[in-house]
């Protein structure tokens, strides 16, 4: 049985931001096949800015995956028209990564029983993010890696 845990809804400091940033930003088709195209746009910027380690483009294309799949699965009424946003931004030591969807009900962290096989995607954002959180009356859904090199945990 899965239990819900209430997220950190705090906003995004844009303020930490430089003014000047590779940012890329698309809007897709609310479908399961946005989340593949959603890994696509993201490796191709990171691949073009440079930079950003492996290790730490991995890690970013796990959120970016983990974020697009909740707002296909949770982020709108269904209708063919419903379209799911992705930003990405590096900046400096950091890469942002926001999803935008058509729902206001906020990402909550689960933590799921053993035996389900889905609800572990913010987990797994929790792990691999320096923070993360939501905006926009909660439609987007952001979170942020540094691309610092860092020793890994495991």
């Amino acid at each position: 049985m899965a239990h819900e845990h209430t997220l950190r809804t705090h906003e995004r400091p844009s303020s930490r931001l430089a003014p000047l940033r590779n940012a890329v930003a698309v809007s897709l088709p609310s479908s399961p096949a946005c989340v593949r195209t959603s890994r696509q746009v993201a490796a191709e910027a990171m691949e073009r800015w440079g930079g950003i380690p492996a290790a730490v483009a991995n890690d970013a294309l796990v959120v970016v995956s983990e974020l697009v799949t909740n707002a296909v699965l949770h982020g709108g009424e269904g209708s063919a028209e419903e379209v799911v946003g992705l930003r990405i931004e590096h900046c400096g030591d950091e890469l942002v990564v926001e999803v935008t969807d058509g729902t206001s009900k906020p990402a909550r962290l689960k933590t799921s029983g053993a035996a389900e096989t889905g609800g572990r995607g913010l987990l797994l954002v929790t792990r691999l993010a320096k923070d993360w959180g939501v905006r926009d009356k909660n439609r987007t859904t952001w979170a942020r890696l540094t691309t610092r090199p860092q020793e890994r945990a495991c």
